[in-house]
């Protein structure tokens, strides 16, 4: 069961929107941050179930590996960053992540992604 999303996105809007409409949705406490440094800071601070990361600039992988070094809780990436020869799905598995999500989706589909990585799910793609 998820209880707590934690969504980094360097856009406040979006992140917003995101934890918005994760918790009239899903009835989690989401909290939002601007960049996996906060994300590592927060989950110290206060814990997740899952983080969503809105993977919008190359750097963000590399922090994505860090943050999914730590173990604290499970990362989905959700990326415009989409290719035919799935270098991009690979990198996000490389980097730790759970689950691969390509934007654009139905918010349904995270949330479903969400669910299925708190409960143990991993290397989960959604296209």
């Amino acid at each position: 069961m998820v209880g707590h999303v934690l969504v980094v996105s360097g856009d406040a809007e979006v992140a917003t929107m995101y934890g918005h409409w994760l918790e009239g949705t899903m009835g989690v406490r989401t909290s939002c941050v601007p960049t996996c440094a906060d994300a590592e800071q927060a989950l110290e601070r206060h814990g997740a179930d899952v983080v969503l990361v809105d993977v919008t600039r190359w750097q963000q992988w590399d922090e994505c590996r860090r943050l999914t070094a730590r173990q604290v809780a499970p990362v989905v990436a959700l990326t415009g960053w989409v290719a035919a020869d799935g270098r991009f799905r690979r990198r996000a598995f490389e980097s730790g992540c759970a689950a691969f999500v390509a934007k654009p989706c139905h918010p349904r589909a995270i949330v479903s992604i969400l669910h299925r990585v708190s409960a143990g799910e991993r290397r989960l793609v959604l296209m």
